[in-house]
Order: structure tokens, then C-alpha cells, then sequence
């Protein structure tokens, strides 16, 4: 499955564009701890290089810290993450 979504997204990080050439990271958009049942939806799955990603896991400590977090990360959408994660590595 990884090597489906990292070529379907024909190796480029679905937030800002570059090249994920080191090590394929396809990340689970609705974190596995929430949404399981997600595992290997293609719709629930990405290709991000590694500072967006550890952007994006800050972001999702940060939330699941929340009330009710849980339930917030399990309906994030895509365009949501790409958007906020965008907005801190500016």
C-alpha cells in the first residue's frame, strides 16, 4: 500500500511540494488511534515528507490534548492539515 500512495502522489509531500526522495513517509490522514477502521483507506492516506509530518504530529498532540480531541482528529480533513500545516513552516 505504501508504494501505491507514494507513487500515485508520484513521490512529492501533499503539503508543500517537494520531493520525498530519502524515505517514502505515507502518513495515515485520520491518525490509526482514532480512526482504525481508516488503516488503509487510500482516501485516508498521503505522502508527506518529514518536516511536514512532524509538523503535522505537533499539531496532533496539540489537539488530541483537547477536550474531546479525539473525536476533532477523526474528522480533519485533508485540506485542513495542508492548510495549517502550511501555515507553520512558512
Amino acid at each position: 500500500m505504501r508504494d501505491y500512495i507514494y507513487s500515485r502522489d508520484l513521490a512529492t509531500c501533499q503539503v508543500c511540494g517537494n520531493t520525498v526522495a530519502d524515505r517514502k513517509i505515507v502518513d495515515h490522514i485520520h491518525p490509526l488511534k482514532v480512526a482504525p477502521d481508516e488503516k488503509l483507506d487510500t482516501d485516508n492516506l498521503w505522502t508527506i515528507c518529514y518536516r511536514c509530518h512532524n509538523y503535522k504530529t505537533s499539531l496532533e498532540e496539540s489537539i488530541k490534548a483537547t477536550p474531546n480531541g479525539d473525536n476533532k482528529l477523526k474528522h480533519i480533513s485533508r485540506d485542513w492539515w495542508a492548510k495549517a500545516i502550511k501555515e507553520k513552516i512558512k
